[in-house]
């Protein structure tokens, strides 16, 4: 009975509006008042703080357009003229804030908001009245960590780009070339489960006398060569295929939905494509050739199995050209 005593004599000594006047002056989120017409009619003093003036009744009567830029005032009333008519709050609204008159060292400031309607003693909506807090050092930090894992993602994806691409021609390396043949392998049998007779081919390509070409001409034209020779299969590739540079001179590709004919025929556009373009190496024309092996998916168990038969049919074809060269010097004795 004493602390009951006590506290209505506590009551009794303060009005509502002195407690509620305490209230708005010692609070430290930014509480507001707005009539029908968007104007403020009571604030706390934080809130005048915030916003540049010394005290709640600088506020009473403004707009919210004099107080922060006019794009952004127009969001925010649009959300309290809704807020009005369907009698329905919202809750943590975050906004990025620009400050008219504020006179702290930074006019920007990102609030968390909630608004309810205000309703009077008849029931009715006469007002809104809100409740915000300042999470700028949250944001920023927010913001920070984005950045950061930006960074992160931008350092891994140059870490992964370093693992898969060759540094001299720009083309995947032979690691990114297995590991995409049995990728392919994975998603093409799949495919043939469900019924279709679709898959996939490789080539592998190997530059005639390249050996002879770089003791000739010198490292630096080693890579001019390289370059070259990647330009080449660039322009006679699809944007389906992928291409490799997988060991000193050799080079791969991987054709999708392509059978051996189809394999066979992009070869021999290469070719000619290296026909028409000559390089040149110490104001000489140089036409480069490859040989070729070929290789499509069947019933291999995995990349190494491939990459053996295209292997094997490449050594096949430098075997072959071999013997037409060394042929052709018996008959013509200058060669």
């Amino acid at each position: 009975m004493k602390n009951e005593s006590s506290d209505a004599e506590f009551f009794r000594s303060l009005s509502k509006e002195q407690l509620f006047s305490a209230f708005l002056n010692q609070v430290d989120f930014y509480v507001f008042f707005k009539d029908l017409n968007g104007k403020f009619v009571l604030c706390s003093a934080s809130f005048a703080r915030l916003l540049g003036y010394s005290s709640p009744s600088s506020i009473v009567g403004k707009e919210l357009a004099d107080l922060v830029a006019p794009s952004q005032a127009e969001k925010i009333c649009a959300e309290e003229r809704r807020i009005i008519r369907q009698r329905t709050p919202v809750v943590g609204l975050e906004e990025h804030v620009e400050l008219l008159h504020s006179k702290s060292l930074s006019d920007d400031v990102w609030i968390s908001t909630s608004i309810y309607p205000l309703i009077d003693t008849n029931g009715d909506v006469c007002g809104v009245w809100g409740i915000s807090q300042d999470i700028t050092s949250a944001k920023n930090t927010e913001q920070k960590l984005m950045q950061k894992n930006k960074q992160c993602d931008e350092l891994n994806s140059k870490i992964l780009q370093l693992s898969t691409i060759d540094e001299i021609t720009g083309l995947y390396n032979r690691r990114y070339f297995e590991s995409s043949i049995d990728r392919n392998m994975r998603l093409f049998s799949r495919v043939r489960g469900r019924g279709y007779s679709t898959g996939f081919s490789i080539i592998l390509m190997d530059i005639d006398g390249f050996t002879d070409f770089c003791n000739k001409f010198g490292p630096l034209y080693r890579d001019v060569a390289l370059k070259h020779m990647a330009d080449v299969l660039r322009r006679c590739s699809r944007s389906s295929d992928d291409i490799f540079r997988v060991g000193n001179d050799e080079f791969a590709m991987i054709l999708s939905d392509t059978n051996l004919e189809g394999a066979q025929t992009l070869s021999e556009r290469i070719r000619e494509s290296l026909a028409r373009a000559p390089l040149i190496a110490e104001d000489k024309e140089i036409l480069l050739t490859l040989s070729f092996g070929y290789s499509s998916y069947g019933d291999q168990l995995d990349s190494s199995e491939m990459i053996m038969q295209a292997d094997q049919s490449l050594f096949d074809a430098k075997k072959q050209r071999k013997g037409r060269k060394t042929e052709t010097n018996k008959q013509d004795p200058l060669n």
